[in-house]
């Protein structure tokens, strides 16, 4: 069986196989490697980008971080497995671990450094007395010494004087309601009670009237309607 087509690089060791299987995602530092230590081994073996597959939506995305899926010859996987569990985790790229040396002085070391800094820039000076300085003041006024604030209302506006001519309208009103309701208390009859209330009622308003229309051509608001 022929190696199926892959992408540019080197992505297979030159080995052919019938069928394949695959043996597990590897970081793609170590692909190349891997694809030697199965050359040397005489086991067929490629390298594909690994991809992930969602179990409802079916769509394919690839993994982060990204990696290489290493297929081997099936005939020969468990041996190929064995070797690939050695040889697939990355080598440290970072500097060797710091040797720990257990006879250093952790106290001496410090008192090293420090001579050698004040040999270099001289001894800082530090005041063994305690200072009496006040504290800052605050930046805001707390909110208790604030100033209280009261809103005072302005005094009302004086109520209106009444013309005399509106005032005696509203008298001639109340007496036209009264002889009306009750003509016997001023001792007249219904009817004439009635009569007279009627005219002192239509007079007063009559009056009030008239007033309202006098205000309204004083000033120069426009036509009266």
């Amino acid at each position: 069986m022929t190696l199926p087509r892959r992408g540019r690089g080197r992505r297979d060791n030159g080995l052919d196989a019938a069928l394949w299987s695959p043996v597990r995602d590897v970081d793609p530092r170590v692909g190349e490697h891997l694809l030697d230590v199965l050359l040397d081994a005489g086991i067929a073996a490629y390298l594909e980008p690994a991809t992930d597959v969602e179990p409802y939506t079916r769509t394919v995305s690839l993994p982060s971080p990204p990696s290489d899926r290493l297929f081997v010859d099936r005939a020969r996987r468990v041996e190929a497995s064995s070797l690939v569990d050695r040889h697939a985790e990355p080598r440290p790229a970072g500097p060797p671990a710091r040797e720990e040396r257990p006879d250093l002085d952790a106290d001496a070391e410090f008192a090293r450094i420090v001579a050698a800094f004040e040999a270099e820039h001289g001894r800082t000076a530090v005041s063994d007395e305690p200072r009496d300085d006040p504290p800052p003041p605050p930046a805001e006024p707390a909110v208790l010494d604030a100033p209280e604030e009261h809103y005072e209302p302005p005094p009302p506006p004086p109520l209106p004087v009444l013309a005399p001519a509106s005032l005696y309208a509203l008298v001639l009103i109340v007496v036209g309601v009264v002889l009306i309701v009750a003509p016997g208390r001023v001792g007249l009859s219904l009817d004439v009670g009635l009569v007279l209330g009627v005219a002192a009622v239509a007079g007063g308003v009559a009056v009030l009237v008239s007033r309202m229309r006098d205000r309204s051509d004083d000033g120069d608001d426009g036509a009266v309607v």
